[in-house]
């Protein structure tokens, strides 16, 4: 995951970077690439679509608006979570514009860092554009994945979208990297399901969307039963209330 920080303020831009560096551990992972940048100038000539997945932007840059900023990268991310830094909370047209999530006031208050980091947290692992970056490199999209199984040492991704892909990796790593995100859950040994593609519960088996029928250890069958339904409430909760 990377986060970047705009503001032209050094000392200001010092004491943010300071603070999302003491509380990364508040999102749960401390191997997260934090960027800061003086300018909207030097952001632009690094930035692409997908490239961060939490922006801060102050306001008032002298080369560019955080505003104008911001509608640039909405041109073509709608994903990133963008956050404005100001002295004033006095443009919440032009945040609802462009789908600000949240702003945070100057000076910098260190609850308030730890809350919008939160805040990233559930809107990354949840999000359609949620991707994690594996040990060799490799961008991979949460939500394309059906299932992962482990053999011999290589984890193939069995995706919704384009062809399935492997990588070398152990499973416990990768259980480190998937299962901390609520959706994810290893039901047998070497395999992690994402439940965004269970179609169906059957005692011993999961169906899945691509209609493969992915084992339930018997250990692990009660954890696996209690969270599908509870899944499946919280879905039910989401459409319902909107």
């Amino acid at each position: 995951m990377k986060i970047a920080l705009v503001d032209d303020n050094q000392e200001e831009l010092g004491m943010l970077l300071q603070m999302v560096g003491n509380h990364l551990d508040s999102i749960g992972n401390r191997e997260i690439q934090v960027d800061a940048f003086y300018s909207g100038k030097d952001f632009f000539a690094v930035w692409e679509t997908g490239k961060y997945q939490m922006v801060f932007l102050d306001i008032y840059l002298k080369d560019w608006s955080g505003i104008d900023i911001a509608r640039k990268i909405r041109e073509t991310d709608q994903e990133v979570y963008l956050v404005f830094c100001t002295s004033s909370n006095g443009f919440a047209s032009e945040s609802y514009e462009v789908n600000a999530k949240d702003y945070l006031l100057k000076p910098f208050s260190e609850q308030k860092v730890i809350k919008l980091l939160r805040q990233m947290r559930v809107h990354w692992e949840e999000g359609e554009g949620s991707q994690v970056t594996l040990p060799d490199g490799q961008d991979v999209l949460l939500r394309n994945i059906i299932y992962t199984e482990y053999s011999n040492h290589i984890v193939t991704f069995h995706n919704k979208a384009g062809e399935n892909t492997r990588t070398r990796i152990s499973h416990a790593k990768l259980e480190e990297i998937l299962c901390r995100v609520p959706y994810f859950l290893c039901c047998f040994k070497g395999i992690i399901v994402n439940f965004y593609e269970v179609c169906d519960y059957n005692k011993d088996v999961l169906i899945m969307s691509d209609g493969s029928r992915v084992p339930v250890s018997r250990r692990k069958a009660k954890e696996i039963g209690d969270t599908w339904v509870k899944f499946c409430f919280e879905q039910m909760r989401k459409e319902i209330n909107g």
